[in-house]
């Protein structure tokens, strides 16, 4: 971060972005989804649990067999040391495709922000226990100001407990525990159902077939985000396709 802002200044960063656009197009692609619970489908090349996952060569390839096999929106890791990303990535996936993009990082800084409206990100994942309680309202405020839709992500109560104080619509539950990379459906989905009504949830990680896109819909999920089964699958449409049936 402090190798970024030499080279481009949060002052700068903000003069870059010239037309604050509206949020709406991550939220539209969720709820008006033919398929229930609609299917984000994530791009990574690498990450601690799964290992080398491809070259960022095949990007926009992947990324438009995504849209034909019928995902209702794009994932996109942008953290380069464990996962292979890049903030570059948003970018061009926006000129291949039309379906709205979801950049995921570790967000910990308002210039992280900036970078994704300048970038052109439809929604930006927030991370509730990296940040306080303060820190997460501000960065949703933010990204509501700069026409991004905060998705706020949550694993374990304490971390529920912040999401809800904070403005954002959606509420994702996180089955991976970040720190023993251990996977839980059963538990995301009894923490899912704890979500107030009024936000939408998604639910990510875990999802190796239709019947754990069963389990999340049951809590409750408007949406699953599929990441690293899909990034290893030899067949992108014949999978999606199951997820949706």
């Amino acid at each position: 971060m402090r190798e970024k802002k030499k080279l481009l200044s949060l002052e700068e960063l903000r003069g870059w972005i010239k037309e604050k656009r509206g949020v709406g197009l991550f939220y539209k692609a969720i709820t008006e989804a033919i398929n229930d619970p609609a299917v984000i489908a994530e791009v990574k090349f690498a990450s601690p649990s799964g290992g080398d996952m491809g070259s960022s060569r095949d990007l926009l390839k992947r990324v438009k067999e995504y849209e034909s096999a019928g995902a209702d929106a794009i994932s996109i890791i942008t953290e380069p040391h464990f996962f292979k990303g890049s903030v570059d990535f948003i970018g061009k996936v926006k000129e291949a495709v039309v379906l709205p993009v979801l950049q995921k990082d570790f967000v910990i800084d308002e210039y992280q922000i900036y970078e994704s409206a300048r970038k052109g990100a439809d929604a930006l994942l927030l991370i509730a226990r990296l940040v306080n309680k303060r820190a997460l309202e501000q960065f949703v405020e933010l990204c509501l100001t700069e026409g991004i839709e905060p998705v706020v992500e949550v694993y374990s109560e304490e971390d529920l407990e912040k999401a809800v104080e904070a403005e954002s619509r959606f509420i994702a539950v996180n089955s991976r525990d970040l720190d023993t990379l251990e996977v839980d459906v059963k538990r995301a989905c009894a923490l899912m159902k704890k979500i107030p009504d009024r936000f939408l949830r998604l639910g990510f990680s875990g999802i190796l077939s239709r019947d754990d896109v069963r389990k999340y819909r049951e809590a409750g999920a408007r949406g699953v985000l599929v990441g690293t089964a899909l990034m290893k699958t030899e067949n992108i449409g014949e999978f999606i396709d199951k997820l949706k049936k």
